[in-house]
């Protein structure tokens, strides 16, 4: 009896000694600058089934993307594809893309396990953010260092669920809060200081996504940021719950959207280099990024896009593209934005249903724009066959 305690006792020891040199591992170095955009290798077309071939999807974000599911918890099966999916954690009043993604533009049975956390970044170290607070483990590197890979792949244990790299995609999008912070951190603002910051966030981006290589991941989705110049908070000083006082003279908020439009524009022109450097250290992979930036810069300034879009998707015409309405952002008693998602919520005090605004709050779009986002990358993907590359 005593010598099973003993082996009981040491081996308990080991695990948690093993678990302990995991959690404290440094960052993997930065990368070399990334090469310009080349033609992506035939080899991938080995390892892209085409979007009717995919199974499962492992997902990294922050709030746009967030489902409010847990690896710990319910799993997801083909009566819950989404697992422990909870009500009133999206940021859109309704379904997100990734919601859309899973049960309404799907080619096949689609399993997806959600990581996203609102709030995160892509790497709190590598944009320097949170410095002076104790930093929350949420960003990317978290995600994947610490949610994914122990649990999903044979790293410590067993996996929760067993994935094909061939049938499964990871889908990661992640920069709005990263050029937020980075705004709240710099004024003046310095093109310099912010290219540097772009460059090592991207640095750390590439870094995660050969994590992700090793454990058999073969086909990617990226999402670059949105006009984030076109947001409420920038453009009219709107907040989660309405609009505040507005004591930015003109000339101070015109530079607040121009520093925040370059940071946005550094952050995006990354995207390409980012996707050839990675292709052309795994030519067996195939990596698509999807053009959120277009898309919305499309649907803000064309109204009859944004027609032509709600309409091929069964929705009302989104007449509201400027500004959000304080009453379609309801709060539930821990600040939280709740789970509403009914193109028939009508409030007299906004002048038309939730689903014709564009923006749900000051930095949020609601459920009708996440589903035309949703359309557009299943469309792409369908037609994407092996090529890879850009989305829109």
């Amino acid at each position: 009896m005593m010598d099973a305690l003993f082996r009981l006792t040491i081996f308990l020891l080991f695990t948690l000694a093993t678990m302990q040199r995991i959690m404290a591992a440094p960052a993997p170095p930065s990368v070399p600058p990334l090469p310009a955009l080349s033609a992506p290798p035939a080899a991938a077309a080995a390892n892209w089934p085409g979007w009717g071939g995919i199974e499962k999807l492992f997902v990294f974000g922050a709030s746009y993307t967030a489902t409010g599911f847990h690896w710990l918890e319910e799993q997801p099966s083909p009566q819950h594809p989404l697992g422990n999916h909870l009500r009133g954690t999206t940021s859109s009043n309704g379904p997100n893309f990734i919601t859309y993604l899973t049960t309404t533009f799907n080619a096949s049975q689609i399993l997806t396990y959600n990581f996203a956390y609102p709030g995160a970044q892509l790497d709190y170290d590598a944009t320097a953010a949170h410095k002076t607070e104790p930093m929350p483990r949420n960003d990317m590197k978290a995600q994947v260092n610490h949610g994914f890979e122990p649990s999903y792949t044979r790293r410590l244990h067993p996996p929760y669920a067993t994935w094909s790299g061939g049938s499964t995609l990871f889908i990661s999008f992640f920069g709005i809060n990263d050029i937020q912070a980075y705004y709240d951190r710099h004024h003046p603002f310095s093109p310099v200081a912010a290219a540097e910051t772009t460059d090592r966030a991207m640095a750390s981006y590439a870094a995660r996504l050969d994590t992700l290589y090793r454990t058999g991941a073969r086909n990617f989705l990226l999402v670059n940021s949105p006009p984030m110049d076109q947001m409420p908070f920038f453009t009219l000083n709107a907040t989660r719950t309405g609009y505040g006082p507005d004591s930015l003279t003109p000339a101070i908020r015109a530079a607040r959207r121009a520093a925040v439009k370059e940071t946005v524009a550094l952050w995006n022109a990354r995207f390409p280099s980012l996707v050839a450097g990675f292709k052309q250290q795994h030519p067996d992979a195939t990596l698509f990024w999807y053009d959120a930036h277009a898309l919305f810069s499309d649907m803000l300034s064309q109204p009859a896009v944004t027609d032509g879009y709600t309409g091929t998707y069964g929705l009302r015409p989104i007449t509201h593209l400027t500004r959000s309405c304080e009453w379609y952002t309801k709060l539930d008693g821990k600040g939280n934005d709740m789970y509403l998602g009914a193109d028939d919520l009508d409030d007299p005090r906004c002048g038309g249903s939730v689903g014709s605004y564009f923006w749900l709050n000051g930095l949020h779009v609601t459920w009708p724009v996440h589903k035309v986002m949703a359309g557009r990358m299943a469309e792409g993907l369908r037609r994407g066959g092996a090529v890879g590359g850009r989305l829109r």
